[in-house]
């Protein structure tokens, strides 16, 4: 199955000469990953992916992370889709 992770770091900064000044960075990943993966393995690519955000902006306001698993129901079937 496709399995999208992102993650957004984002959060105010000061930088001489501007009233406001935001600072943001932005992950995407696509895995495919056997049905069988766990929650936790999914988790655990989450992290890393948190930890890669991390790396590029320190100490963020905020730091968001999704999971992302398309699927569709056909015939009473559920078909993961990617």
């Amino acid at each position: 199955m496709k399995v999208e992770i992102e993650v957004k770091a984002f959060g105010k900064e000061d930088i001489d000469g501007t009233i406001d000044a935001f600072k943001s960075t932005e992950i995407s990943r696509v895995y495919y990953l056997s049905e069988d993966t766990t929650l936790a393995e999914v988790f655990t690519l989450l992290s890393g992916a948190f930890d890669e955000s991390e790396s590029n902006y320190a100490d963020p306001e905020h730091c968001l992370g999704k999971i992302v698993i398309r699927a569709k129901k056909e015939k009473g079937e559920i078909i993961f889709l990617g």
